[in-house]
């Protein structure tokens, strides 16, 4: 009965990982409209990653005429603003600088989620781009991330990776291929009309769509914002959301690198879990506990329990390889044939963190 359920387990996830692939070779035709955009980018303590932000948004390929920038400084404990308006000096485009109000009589969560929404209440673009001060943004990204929006489209998410030509170490590559499989998914399953999640780094939304659906001071899960609006668009019956999975609209994050933080992160991250759909929650329950119990599968029969194992790496070997090819990145084949071995330490290391429950510490400030 086990080795039964095993092998439909195995069966499951290379069949899910193939119509996921192949929602992902999709190419949606574009539109060709280019509005007045807004990159809004809250910084918290950033000074020394803006150097490299900035000069990546110095090099869009979009009308100058059409940006303005929007820096929001976070309460930052470094000099975070003052760098950002001399960098804002060289741009080709407006730069306004604001500071976040934590006053008494704001009401959002004092995370992330209230100097986003602040840039987004001063910003004047018809869409709205987010993306973080540890980031750089690719030539095309503005223009291929607003080439997503067709009529309905409420909000268009990116790709992001963690740098791994930056830092091109095992155990980075290690993580890329882990976004790549995680973003991966939410962009298939997104195609397949199944949306589930989106990375808060890279993603735009319409103006319109953002207070149709309330903003975020009445949204549900407001306290984390990226997933309270994707959720919020996603579950509205005038808006749809749609995935570009194209080179330019591939965003690059620095890297963790290290095990320990990697864990910490996406415990981090799992705050985001309770605003997942039913179905996304039983998808990313499947996944986890494949990637946590397939060496089980060695144990209780073979040769099944090989195949069992090869049908666990194949389903997500189709499934990065997809991702990274339309973003035209191939250089990773070794770590994706390492990623189920990588899984499953990691996720014994996250399951050890839900059930200790320690302190989210994010940008220095501590979560319950």
């Amino acid at each position: 009965m086990i080795t039964t359920l095993a092998g439909a387990a195995g069966a499951i996830h290379l069949a899910a990982g193939a119509a996921i692939a192949g929602a992902l070779a999709r190419r949606p035709a574009p539109t060709r409209h280019e509005p007045f955009i807004s990159i809004v980018v809250p910084a918290r303590n950033e000074a020394q990653n803006l150097p490299r932000l900035f000069s990546s948004l110095r090099k869009l390929r979009y009308p100058s005429d059409k940006i303005e920038l929007i820096v929001v400084n976070d309460d930052s404990t470094d000099n975070t603003a003052e760098i950002a308006n001399n960098l804002g000096r060289s741009l080709p485009f407006d730069l306004r600088v604001i500071h976040a109000d934590h006053g008494a009589s704001e009401t959002l969560p004092r995370t992330k989620t209230l100097p986003l929404a602040q840039g987004i209440e001063a910003a004047r673009g018809e869409v709205v781009l987010m993306t973080d001060g540890d980031c750089a943004v690719p030539r095309d990204w503005a223009r291929d991330m607003v080439a997503h929006f067709s009529d309905d489209v409420g909000l268009v998410c990116g790709i992001t990776l963690p740098d791994y030509d930056a830092s091109p170490d095992f155990m980075t590559k290690l993580e890329a291929v882990d976004w790549a499989l995680l973003l991966g998914v939410c962009a298939g399953m997104s195609r397949l009309h199944t949306p589930l999640a989106l990375v808060g780094n890279n993603y735009a939304v319409r103006r319109t769509a953002y207070f149709d659906v309330g903003t975020f001071r009445s949204i549900a899960h407001n306290r984390i914002d990226d997933i309270a609006l994707f959720k919020a668009i996603a579950d509205s019956k005038r808006w749809h959301v749609a995935f570009a999975v194209t080179p330019g609209a591939s965003v690059t994050t620095l890297p963790v690198s290290r095990a320990g933080a990697i864990v910490h992160q996406r415990y981090r991250w799992m705050e985001g879990f309770g605003a997942v759909s039913a179905r996304g929650k039983l998808l990313f329950g499947f996944g986890v506990a494949t990637h946590l119990l397939w060496p089980l599968a060695l144990l209780l029969s073979w040769p099944l329990g090989l195949l069992i194992v090869l049908s666990i790496l194949v389903g997500d070997w189709v499934v990065i390889a997809t991702t990274l090819a339309r973003l035209g990145r191939r250089r990773l084949g070794l770590a994706a044939l390492c990623y189920p071995v990588f899984a499953c330490f990691y996720g014994w290391g996250l399951i050890a963190s839900l059930l200790r429950r320690p302190e989210v510490t994010w940008k220095e400030r501590k979560f319950a």
